[in-house]
C-alpha cells in the first residue's frame, strides 16, 4: 500500500492511483508539524453537538462530524496546503474546491462498521454532481492498524462505474426522528450493493486494507468499493477526510440541496496556504 516519497505526486504515483483507485502516502508527504493544529483541534470538533454530528447506533458515541473546514481554522488552513491541493488538481486535471469534509471516528471498543459502498452514488443522487471527478483525501489522525477498523478496498473496482445499489427505504433503526439526509451517513448504507457483485469484484481484485502511522495520507476514488470493520481495539481511529471536487464539476441540485456542510455552496477554487 505504501508509495514512494514525493512532496508532489509523480507520474508513477498518478498512474497507480488511476489503476488501483487509491494511493497511500507516508507522513513525510506533509510538511513537518502541519497536522499538529488539526490533532489539537480534534477533541473540540468531536465535542460538537448539532446537525453536523452523527452518532453511532448507541446514540452516544460520535461517528462523524461534518464540515470541520468550515468551523475550524486549523482544518481550514490544513485543507489549503499546497501538497494537498496540488495532488488533487493533478488527479482531477482541474482546479479544486472542497465539496465536503468530515472527521470520521471509530472510538475505542465502540466504533461501528461502514458497510460496502461507493461514495459517488450519494453525490450524484443527492447533490447532482454529474461526474465522479472528485478525490477523497483521508489523513490519519491516529495510527491505523488491522485492529481498529482500517478502510478496506477492492482495488480497481472504481473502473466499474456506479454499481447498481438498492435504495433502502425509511430511516435506519435509531435515527427515526432525524432529518432524511441523515440516512446517507449512518452505519446502514442507503445504497446497498448486491453481495454477488462485491464477491465477483473481490475475487478478481482481492482486498487491501489501508494501514499506517498517524499523518499518513490516503487518496481514494469516489467509485472504489470500500468498507471497514468495527473498532475492536482499545485505540481510537480518527481520520480527517477532505473531498476535493473539480471546479468544472459543480453540484446541480438547486431544488432541494443538502445542508452546506454536506454539499458546499461555494465552488470557488481553493488557493494554497503555506501552512
Amino acid at each position: 500500500m505504501s508509495a514512494t516519497l514525493h512532496k508532489h505526486l509523480g507520474n508513477a504515483q498518478i498512474a497507480s492511483y488511476y489503476r488501483d483507485g487509491y494511493l497511500l502516502l507516508p507522513p513525510e508527504f506533509l510538511p513537518a508539524g502541519s497536522l499538529d493544529k488539526v490533532v489539537a483541534a480534534c477533541p473540540d470538533i468531536l465535542a460538537e453537538r448539532g446537525p453536523r454530528t452523527v452518532l453511532e447506533r448507541d446514540g452516544v458515541t460520535v461517528r462523524s462530524v461534518y464540515g470541520p473546514h468550515q468551523t475550524s481554522t486549523a482544518v481550514e488552513g490544513f485543507s489549503k496546503l499546497p501538497q494537498l491541493l496540488d495532488a488533487a488538481a493533478k488527479l482531477l486535471n482541474d482546479e479544486v474546491y472542497i465539496h465536503q469534509s468530515k472527521v470520521n471516528q471509530k472510538a475505542a471498543f465502540s466504533g461501528d462498521q461502514w458497510e460496502w459502498h461507493q461514495d459517488y452514488v450519494y453525490w450524484i443522487q443527492n447533490d447532482g454532481i454529474n461526474s465522479p471527478n472528485l478525490v477523497n483525501v483521508a489523513v490519519f489522525l491516529d495510527e491505523v492498524t488491522e485492529f481498529n477498523g482500517p478502510l478496506t478496498f477492492i482495488p480497481g473496482s472504481h473502473r466499474e462505474g456506479v454499481l447498481a445499489g438498492t435504495d433502502t427505504q425509511g430511516m435506519p433503526v435509531g435515527y427515526e426522528d432525524a432529518p432524511s439526509w441523515v440516512a446517507t451517513l449512518t452505519a446502514t448504507e442507503k445504497f446497498q450493493i448486491d453481495r454477488s457483485v462485491i464477491a465477483r469484484l473481490a475475487g478478481a481484485g482481492n482486498l487491501v486494507s489501508a494501514k499506517g502511522p498517524a499523518g499518513s495520507v490516503l487518496l481514494f476514488h469516489p467509485n472504489i468499493l470500500h468498507a471497514s470493520l468495527p473498532n475492536l481495539s482499545p485505540f481510537n481511529r480518527r481520520v480527517l477526510i477532505l473531498v476535493y471536487n473539480a471546479i468544472g464539476n459543480p453540484p446541480t441540485n438547486t431544488v432541494n440541496p443538502r445542508p452546506g456542510f454536506l454539499a458546499a455552496r461555494d465552488t470557488t477554487a481553493v488557493r494554497p496556504d503555506a501552512g
